[in-house]
């Protein structure tokens, strides 16, 4: 894989910690009594505190950074001889910086919507921002095809195009699943226990290609 352009990785960056950057500018101003969860009729049924909030910030911190992570460093290989990239630098950074804009405007519209009292429920926001953001790579991975920028890039789907093709397909069906059961999640659980399981899979969103791949470049070698 090419080098990096600086510039616009430290952009990304900057879209990664602007949330957070507003809301430390403004926590001071923030209620200390936050509504989370309405009736049909608009009553609050549950209080939470700032320190909830901060929890679901971050949490999309969290899901923001593990995007991040995924297109940048996990997994880096080299480029195998096999595979003609049909994607530049140019669409990978504006992909990259398609969902960080979006994670980066989603997030500070709740802080906002906190900051000036607005009454609004906010796990289900929150998770369906983030179910929405993963069953959107889930749909766009099925269709992705072999380059060194963006995708499950392990050593293996990089040595055949058909372990990466079987890999995407698998991985595409996860992501996809796991966006929708995010969404619907959003409607039951507690914060808490959301953000915590959230994180539990999206290791497993992370570690479930890899091994996969793996496991299919050993089956092909008997």
């Amino acid at each position: 894989m090419k080098k990096p352009i600086i510039t616009n990785e430290l952009l990304i960056l900057a879209l990664l910690i602007l949330p957070m950057a507003y809301l430390a500018i403004v926590w001071n101003s923030l209620p200390a009594i936050i509504p989370t969860n309405f009736n049909a009729g608009g009553i609050p049924e549950r209080v939470g505190g700032k320190s909830e909030f901060l929890l679901l910030m971050i949490f999309l911190f969290f899901t923001n950074a593990l995007v991040y992570f995924l297109f940048r460093y996990i997994p880096r290989t080299e480029e195998s001889s096999y595979t003609t990239p049909n994607i530049d630098q140019r669409d990978y950074y504006r992909i990259r910086f398609l969902i960080h804009i979006c994670m980066a405007v989603f997030t500070c519209i709740i802080i906002f919507m906190v900051s000036q009292g607005r009454s609004f429920v906010m796990e289900r926001w929150a998770f369906l921002g983030v179910g929405v953001l993963i069953g959107g790579i889930g749909y766009y991975l099925r269709k992705l095809e072999p380059n060194h920028y963006v995708g499950i890039r392990t050593p293996w789907t990089l040595m055949s195009s058909d372990i990466w093709k079987e890999t995407h397909r698998m991985a595409s069906t996860l992501w996809l699943s796991t966006g929708i059961v995010i969404i619907i999640s959003g409607f039951f659980l507690p914060l808490v226990t959301g953000v915590f399981i959230v994180i539990f899979v999206s290791v497993i969103l992370a570690a479930l290609p890899y091994i996969y791949s793996f496991r299919l470049y050993n089956k092909d070698k008997g």
